[in-house]
């Protein structure tokens, strides 16, 4: 199932807050990117670009002569005939050109001057991540060339950071960034990686990073902070819509009830011995569909299933037993089970047992929690199905404490 949201049950577009992005001239990843991740909230807000000639990156004269505050500020002023609601600045000089921080915060506040609108810097979001998640040391993956490297490194070290390693591709024509192959942005993040770093930092908003950043999330184990998903992050809660968006990383999934839930499926599975626990949630105004795992934890090794929206799963028999039985399923032997669990579940995530408990709004199934097991067929215990209610009983109140359900 697509996460994307029809426009179609707008009055009209005043309905939607609008967010305006000023976009470097050769950059031509960042506009797809960010309308394809924003689909999931069409319905909320629209975005809208405007340009100012950038066309190679480095830190001679030439090159960070093309961020003038006063190009910038013009460009605000254009999008501000739009009649918006936000303005970000959606690129990165800021920290790589040894202009420092206090270029962004100048020009976040000469656009707001400008314009009367709040503003930012995709710099000055990546700085607030970094503040919201505690995050002290880190890596740093780029296309870039030796000068803005050393200026990324130079300016977090400046503001107190660990950089414990860098990767840089050595490119400097900005047009070329968006137009490397994800094979070789995967390797730079691989390069980057450190044990030591809590998280990777891509500081770049025409570097295509967001196309492959849940799957390297799963892979080194950390998240990654990239230029273009911050910035959208940024907007986002600048127009006040905030609700996860899914398939792009861990900061744009990122909500405080489903961490919640994170925590009780983490218990879930520990006191069940489990390979991995999932929760589904049909709740089109928070972005949660069933389809797409909104909550999970996984043992060691274990692939996630959040990284999968293949399989209707309305359509499924185990959920269709659930919707209409009201209770918990439990199978020991997938392979053998009377209700047979979808065939990808078991080939491709090799889950021989499992157990799904619902959770139901009058006649409607609106949640319900997976239980899996993959090293062998095995007997759940009662003290394990219990364990499983119990959770779901948990979960749901606390989707009605925080006011998802009621």
């Amino acid at each position: 199932m697509a996460l994307t949201k029809s426009m179609n049950g707008l009055n009209s577009l005043r309905d939607l807050q609008k967010v305006g992005f000023i976009v470097p001239s050769s950059n031509t990843a960042l506009e797809p990117i960010t309308v394809s991740m924003a689909s999931q909230v069409a319905d909320r807000v629209s975005f809208h670009f405007s340009r100012v000639t950038v066309q190679t990156l480095d830190t001679d004269e030439k090159s960070v002569g093309q961020f003038n505050t006063d190009k910038m500020v013009a460009s605000a002023v254009l999008l501000n005939d739009a009649d918006l609601d936000a303005i970000l600045w959606n690129g990165t000089s800021g920290s790589w050109s040894g202009r420092g921080l206090q270029a962004d915060v100048t020009l976040s506040a000469e656009m707001e001057a400008a314009t009367g609108l709040p503003s930012s810097t995709s710099t000055l979001a990546q700085i607030e991540v970094l503040e919201q998640y505690g995050v002290k040391r880190f890596s740093l993956a780029g296309p870039y060339v030796d000068g803005p490297t050393q200026g990324l490194v130079n300016f977090y070290k400046g503001l107190g950071y660990d950089v414990v390693k860098t990767s840089q591709m050595n490119e400097r024509a900005n047009v070329a960034f968006a137009n490397t192959p994800l094979s070789r942005i995967k390797e730079l993040i691989r390069e980057a990686d450190s044990p030591e770093a809590e998280c990777i930092v891509v500081a770049c908003t025409n570097w295509p990073v967001a196309l492959v950043i849940d799957e390297m999330e799963a892979e080194i184990g950390k998240p990654i902070y990239d230029s273009i998903c911050v910035t959208l992050w940024k907007a986002l809660r600048m127009v006040n819509v905030k609700v996860p968006i899914h398939g792009w990383g861990k900061l744009l999934r990122d909500d405080p009830t489903l961490e919640k839930i994170n925590v009780a499926l983490a218990r879930l599975l520990e006191s069940c011995s489990a390979s991995r626990t999932t929760f589904r949630l049909d709740l089109p105004e928070r972005n949660c569909h069933v389809d797409t795992v909104c909550a999970e934890a996984c043992a060691p090794g274990i692939k996630q299933l959040k990284l999968d929206s293949s399989l209707n799963q309305r359509a499924l028999g185990t959920v269709q037993w659930i919707e209409s039985s009201r209770r918990v399923l439990v199978q020991g032997d997938c392979a053998n089970a009377e209700v047979p669990p979808p065939k990808a579940l078991m080939g491709v995530y090799g889950v021989k047992a499992q157990m799904l408990a619902p959770l139901h709004q009058g006649d409607h199934l609106t949640a319900w929690i997976s239980v899996h097991y993959v090293p062998s067929t095995r007997e759940w215990t009662e003290q394990e199905i219990q364990a499983l209610e119990s959770t779901m009983d948990d979960v749901k109140k606390l989707l009605i404490e925080d006011n998802w359900i009621s």
